[in-house]
């Protein structure tokens, strides 16, 4: 047991990395690292944005808007697929989660551009390890998962020892993923995705069984 808290308290990187003139595009979504997010794209200001992030490979952020407020946390995201673009440049992609940040400053318009930005500082450390004790809990749901979809349950499952790339597997609702961002205490965040993969373990055990019933009948 002291093990795993020692094994909580650690960060990943202790320094925390500060960009400027980053892209925003505020929205009510939070993408976790790993996690993929549809996004449709209509305003001409961002079809600017996604249109050079796609041409220069490029990461921007999306920070969280709640109840029609700018939040102060959001996610850093690359552009994972581009789905399908309309004749008037309306566009339906796909985003994946690179990372979790701050805002430091904002501007409504960056330099030359229609769209704005401002300073964010990277939340590597809130990326921590998480406990041992986690970890094995989260193995376990990527297998009973595996099971219940009727996949091969690989040898070795894909290794994902952080709190927020552990999260992004996760069917977290948005006001779980803003309490696990929001959260300043480790152990909490910890003990929310503990009690959520209990319930999922649980439900999905319900499913096993509802199926085996259903497949004798």
């Amino acid at each position: 047991m002291l093990l795993d808290l020692l094994i909580v308290l650690q960060v990943v990187n202790s320094m925390s990395e500060i960009l400027r003139n980053f892209p925003l595009f505020p929205i009510s979504i939070i993408v976790f690292p790993g996690e993929i997010q549809p996004l449709h794209i209509f305003e001409k200001r961002y079809k600017q944005l996604i249109a050079e992030m796609e041409k220069n490979n490029g990461a921007f952020g999306i920070p969280f808007v709640k109840d029609g407020k700018l939040c102060e946390y959001g996610s850093g995201v690359v552009i994972h697929k581009i789905l399908a673009t309309s004749p008037t440049g309306e566009m339906d992609i796909l985003v994946k989660g690179v990372n979790m940040f701050q805002i430091i400053d904002i501007v409504e318009r960056l330099p030359e551009k229609l769209y704005g930005g401002g300073v964010v500082k990277l939340l590597n450390e809130m990326n921590h390890l998480v406990s041992n004790t986690l970890k094995r809990k989260f193995d376990k749901y990527k297998t009973q998962l595996a099971v219940l979809n009727k996949e091969k349950v690989p040898e070795q499952i894909p290794s994902f020892k952080n709190i927020f790339d552990i999260a992004g597997q996760l069917p977290l609702e948005i006001e779980e993923k803003y309490y696990l961002i929001k959260s300043e205490n480790l152990l909490s965040r910890e003990h929310l995705l503990s009690e959520k993969i209990d319930f999922l373990l649980m439900i999905n055990k319900k499913l096993e069984e509802v199926g085996y019933k259903f497949y004798l009948n």
